[in-house]
């Protein structure tokens, strides 16, 4: 069973390899968006996931899983306060970079990240050893790195191609587009620096390969990983 965990900066076009990368071969999607929906559907207490997990589809109730594993291992070590989403879980999984609480330099804070990026790389390497998921963002490619069924692919673009998606994406001017990603950027440098002790997550050591959007055709840019993937599969790349 393999995975691929997609890892780039805002706007390079991750987002939009994806998803076309999943309907190929008749994987799972994950990202940022989805998790987000995840969390909305299954509502605020363990006691509702619990209600609920039976009612949803079979791509949902992973994650629904993965999100009561998180609540109610915070809720043991005390870090969530009650049994409800607290900021700290959800906004690893589901906010962008920018977004998340900022920090609080307390030892106190300190052990609430240890647990929720340690319950994250559980969950994440779980769901990948079980294989057939496609993974965006969140760190996969770091969490990920030493399993050696998981296929890891940079996807970089031009800043102008990031400022233009970005635009469309969002409807925004693009002074607006150049100042989020600017932030976006910033925000993903000290999430990736806090959590994993990282100065540069797009080193290509990281990756298999790396994907140019700006270069390269969406479509080529899917058929790419999936032939990748194949080679991984068939022991002609390293894990």
């Amino acid at each position: 069973m393999y995975a691929i965990t997609l890892g780039g900066m805002s706007g390079g076009g991750a987002r939009d390899i994806g998803p076309l990368v999943a309907q190929k071969l008749e994987a799972d999607y994950v990202d940022r968006i989805f998790l987000s929906n995840i969390a909305k559907e299954v509502g605020a207490t363990v006691e509702a996931l619990h209600q609920r997990e039976e009612k949803l589809p079979t791509r949902s109730e992973k994650w629904i899983r993965v999100l009561q594993r998180l609540l109610e291992r915070s809720a043991v070590t005390g870090s969530a306060g009650d049994p409800y989403f607290g900021p700290g879980i959800t906004a690893l999984l589901t906010e962008e970079y920018e977004d998340m609480p900022q920090p609080t330099i307390t030892r106190g804070h300190e052990l609430e990240d240890e647990v929720y990026i340690e319950a994250i790389e559980s969950t994440m390497k779980e769901m990948a050893a079980d294989g057939d998921v496609v993974f965006v963002g969140r760190g996969g490619h770091v969490i990920l790195k030493e399993m050696t069924n998981v296929l890891r692919v940079g996807v970089v673009a031009s800043f102008e191609d990031r400022v233009a998606t970005l635009m469309t994406r969002e409807s925004i001017s693009r002074n607006n587009a150049i100042s989020t990603l600017d932030h976006r950027d910033q925000a993903r440098k000290y999430f990736f620096k806090k959590f994993f002790e990282m100065e540069d997550p797009d080193s290509p050591d990281l990756f298999h390969f790396t994907i140019n959007t700006s270069e390269m055709s969406t479509e080529h840019s899917v058929d790419m990983v999936v032939q990748n993937l194949k080679a991984l599969a068939e022991g002609r790349l390293s894990g």
